[in-house]
């Protein structure tokens, strides 16, 4: 089953998201809670594709975006701020808003890694 890394800093979220993502059958990675776990989960294990809050606490998760693009890996964005506040990089993603909609982040995640 597709790899999924999810980068979030809330972890309420990050946990609950990975448990509704793996009950759907996907193999989670991380979750990271900031942009250094989030690369040494990319280099440690590697993913199929990824869930990238864009605002993780005094950081954003722009440094993984980068590597995802590098190595060709599709990512979703998830923030709770207008699409138009995002970094460049980011708008190369599909944006989902906070609060998340799971059925909507499956299907989407199941459209990416389907190839």
């Amino acid at each position: 089953m597709s790899r999924i890394l999810i980068v979030e800093d809330d972890a309420i979220i990050a946990f609950d998201l990975a448990e509704q993502l793996a009950d759907a059958g996907f193999t989670i990675v991380g979750p990271a809670l900031t942009s250094k776990d989030g690369l040494r989960a990319l280099s440690e294990t590697g993913c199929d594709a990824a869930i990238l809050d864009v605002n993780l606490g005094s950081e954003t998760s722009e440094a993984v975006a980068h590597e995802l693009i590098r190595r060709n890996i599709p990512f979703l964005t998830v923030s709770g701020y207008s699409y138009d506040q995002f970094p460049a990089v980011f708008r190369l993603a599909r944006p989902m808003a906070k609060p998340m909609r799971v059925a909507s982040v499956i299907a989407e995640l199941r459209r990416l890694t389907a190839g």
